[in-house]
């Protein structure tokens, strides 16, 4: 093995180094100094521990087979079997070596995880490492350490990453390194940073921000429904209701301007052209996850990408998901943007298709400088060659017939040397057994450049505009993009994707980019998501109360009678939607209750609130915020 090692390291220093294609002082330091240099990540853990985590990492392949039907069966209401969890093993007494540039760097507070999630499915497991204390590795202390099993090429997560840092995007960044856990060599990874607490601190000068959410589970769309599916990464923080507020601020914006002081608009602008360059799905505008939300300290909240390995070509159907009228054109690198961004978002539509001059003017600048060929070429060039000697000893069994670092047993299927080189190219490659099918990266990138540019009506290379540019296909390896994922799934219940939103049936706007003024037209309608039926949902009240529901309380109305279904839950009851109206409204009616007799607030100058929604808490007691103004909550509240 040590000889081995050996020559892989004498291979390496043979290459030439990388180009930079980043500029200096984007990234943390730690990864402006692997550009040319490939880490070794030591870990040392307890062999019992080691075990345990190996056990953790058996799953098999078909165990998230059944996934679909039973997000299906809840969304029609129908009972779902839970299965148990296991709580994840967290190994806290490991330490790491770090050596990097001819150094050692030695941290002896150290976490280390299992990580990755449909991911675990593979025969080669991603890895967590958290340096704990005030300790961090070259301006990072957070790292995950990913095989990108999913794909073959080891270079869309790193590709993804370089896009955003290059075009100076809050993101984070990729590089390579090998890992060994207790002396043994467990591969080749993708190196990467993690949008955590510590993340932010590094990032933002922002220690134990109260407003970092991770949304890592699907269908928020950054609407009012996601202040329930994405958690704070600051276990201390348990209220919400900042987040809460934001998102319905979102929800009622008409325009870009009522938003624009309290959201990074520019930020999910180029979010917004990167899922549509790299055709992306598994992201925030199809997935409605794999994405954090920041509050900044200048009052803005910004959203932040991670998990790029379906990105740029793997697995396109992907975006097909949910939806029920798919689009009879397959040809995936083709679609428009509106092909593309198949899924009615509020967002989308304020921000995108009602200020389509500056969504261009970002689209442009996204393509001239970053997303065409005559820069991701080379760079693919570069990384290929950089990394080549890496994957070439990844592909080669031991003696027990595996590849490094394959511990899953119940999955030891990978993708061969031959698909690195032929993906990260121009062939299509599919391969049953991993579910997988990818377009040649290249590929990718030269057709939906072509399609951006004739769309988005964008000066672009003519040599790459040409019909007859050639370019190589591995015909022995090609094969052909899996279209049958979802066959046999209803997806009626999803409701077109989102339930959260409707376009408005009498608005006359088309939702479509146009070189030109816009024209005019009407849109249609999808079906709401029913969660719950409410079989009252007419508000009641005392005659001489002067709300009738509870929202009224936070400056909603009351649901027209006929709106009865139930989307989301607070301490302000129910809410509805009205789709006519396109806004929120309440469905739980106001009770009077009965004051206190004397009201705590009103000493320092405010009533007393009749809900009972906390935004803050201090010396003094429990605040809500009702009819503009600040306000005490009331002891019955508690009870």
């Amino acid at each position: 093995m040590l000889l081995k090692i050996i020559i892989l390291l004498l291979t390496v220093w043979q290459v030439l180094a990388v180009t930079p294609f980043v500029e200096e002082g984007i990234r943390a330091k730690i990864f402006e100094l692997t550009d040319n240099e490939v880490p070794a990540f030591k870990i040392t853990v307890p062999e019992d521990k080691l075990s345990e985590l190996i056990e953790e990492a058996q799953v098999s392949p078909d165990s998230h087979k059944n996934n679909i039907e039973k997000i299906i069966k809840m969304l029609n209401g129908e009972p779902v079997e839970e299965e148990e969890k296991k709580p994840k093993l967290k190994i806290k007494d490991a330490s790491l070596v770090v050596e990097i540039n001819g150094e050692k760097k030695t941290f002896n507070k150290v976490t280390f995880s299992l990580g990755g999630t449909s991911a675990r499915l593979m025969s080669r497991q991603g890895f967590n490492v958290k340096i704990r204390g005030k300790d961090n590795l070259y301006g990072r202390s957070h790292f995950r350490l990913r095989p990108d099993a999913h794909e073959a090429t080891y270079l869309r997560s790193k590709l993804a990453c370089d896009i955003h840092n290059r075009l100076g995007l809050e993101s984070v960044s990729a590089n390579y390194a090998t890992l060994y856990i207790n002396d043994k060599y467990y591969g080749f990874y993708v190196l990467l940073d993690a949008p955590k607490l510590t993340w932010v601190e590094e990032k933002y000068d922002d220690k134990d921000t109260p407003y970092l959410y991770k949304c890592k589970s699907g269908g928020c769309f950054l609407s009012q429904n996601c202040a329930y599916i994405c958690q704070n990464e600051n276990d201390e923080i348990t209220d919400n209701s900042e987040l809460m507020q934001f998102l319905r601020k979102l929800d009622k914006a008409k325009s870009a301007e009522e938003i624009e002081d309290i959201f990074d608009i520019e930020k999910f602008l180029y979010e917004t052209a990167y899922e549509y360059l790299s055709g992306a799905w598994d992201h925030l505008l199809h997935g409605g996850h794999n994405f954090s939300i920041y509050k900044q300290k200048n009052g803005k909240w910004t959203i932040i990408y991670y998990d790029f390995d379906s990105d740029l070509g793997q697995d396109p159907v992907g975006v097909e998901y949910g939806i029920v009228n798919t689009n009879p054109d397959k040809d995936f690198p083709s679609y428009t943007f509106d092909e593309w961004m198949s899924i009615p978002i509020h967002l989308l539509d304020i921000l995108v298709y009602k200020n389509q001059d500056h969504f261009k003017e970002i689209m442009n600048r996204f393509v001239t400088e970053a997303f065409n060929p005559n820069i991701l070429y080379p760079h693919i060039d570069e990384l290929k060659k950089f990394i080549r000697p890496y994957v070439e000893y990844d592909k080669t069994p031991g003696e027990n017939g595996l590849n490094p670092g394959v511990i899953n047993l119940l999955n030891t299927v990978e993708y061969t040397l031959e698909e690195w080189n032929v993906n990260s190219e121009f062939t299509t490659i599919s391969r049953t057994e991993l579910n997988s099918s990818a377009y040649g990266i290249k590929y990718w990138i030269l057709a939906r450049y072509r399609t951006v540019c004739e769309t988005f009506d964008i000066e672009c290379d003519p040599v790459y505009l040409d019909e007859n540019y050639e370019y190589p296909v591995d015909k022995d390896m090609e094969g052909v993009i899996d279209l049958h994922r979802f066959d046999g799934h209803d997806f009626t219940a999803f409701k077109g994707g989102n339930p959260y939103y409707q376009r408005d049936s009498n608005d006359t706007f088309v939702y479509t980019i146009s070189p030109s003024k816009p024209t005019q037209t009407q849109t249609t309608i999808v079906e709401p998501t029913q969660t719950e039926v409410i079989s009252n949902a007419e508000p009641t009240s005392t005659q001489d109360s002067k709300y009738k529901c509870l929202s009224e309380l936070v400056g909603y109305p009351c649901c027209a009678k006929g709106i009865k279904v139930v989307y989301a839950k607070d301490e302000y009851g129910e809410w509805g939607y009205d789709f006519k109206k396109n806004e929120w409204c309440g469905l739980t009616p106001y009770e009077e209750r009965v004051n206190e007799e004397e009201c705590w607030s009103e000493k320092y100058g405010y009533p007393c609130c009749n809900g009972c929604y906390v935004f803050e808490t201090d010396d003094d007691g429990q605040w809500g915020y009702e009819n503009n103004q600040w306000c005490g909550i009331q002891s019955f509240c508690s009870n």
